[in-house]
């Protein structure tokens, strides 16, 4: 892992394109909730989530590398975030139990992903009937400046993305604003009958 990549993941200017706060708007976080925050990295959102759910609630950060984990295991401990647990995944597949959390973010994580339709299911499966999720992907087009991102012909477009988290057994809400580079998606499973 490179290092630099790690720390541009961290950077203060990220902040400026990216807001954790606003995005975390959008899943009602509150305190007690148990949430996932698949593709941590080394927490940039994980720990604004872990304030979010404290007292009583835990945030699992997954993430298939372990130097990020570790990076977001020491990050936490500077700012004394008791409430974090970090898990390392395979690609495609979530170390969590069905059915076991209230709400899940994903943030630049699906245009990495082999197989976006397994990992989506994979976040159907764990989160609980009612449980709110969050998608995070960069823009199709690469206008304006800042940060160049991936290649665009493996970025995930809005409608694919809306595909994808219909196949998987969402319910598609509604769309909402993360930026000039970046677009957001939420969506819910639906609660049992």
């Amino acid at each position: 892992m490179d290092p630099k990549h790690m720390e541009r993941l961290l950077s203060p200017e990220r902040r400026q394109w990216q807001d954790p706060e606003a995005v975390l708007d959008v899943l009602g976080l509150r305190a007690g909730m148990e949430v996932a925050d698949i593709g941590s990295g080394p927490g940039f959102f994980t720990l604004p989530m872990a304030r979010r759910v404290a007292p009583g609630g835990k945030v699992c950060a997954v993430d298939v590398a372990p130097e990020m984990l570790e990076r977001l295991r020491k990050r936490a401990a500077e700012e004394r975030i008791d409430n974090v647990e970090t898990l390392l995944s395979q690609q495609g597949l979530l170390p969590l139990s069905d059915n076991s959390m209230d709400a899940a973010l994903m943030v630049n994580v699906l245009h990495e992903s082999d197989d976006p339709a397994i990992l989506l299911r994979e976040v159907f499966r764990v989160l609980r009937p009612g449980g709110a999720f969050a998608v995070v992907e960069w823009k199709k087009d690469r206008t304006g400046t800042g940060p160049a991102g991936p290649s665009a012909n493996i970025r995930v477009a809005p409608d694919e993305l809306t595909d994808l988290l219909r196949q998987a057994g969402f319910v598609v809400a509604l769309p909402f604003h993360v930026g000039d580079h970046h677009y957001g998606q939420s969506a819910l499973k639906a609660g049992e009958d």
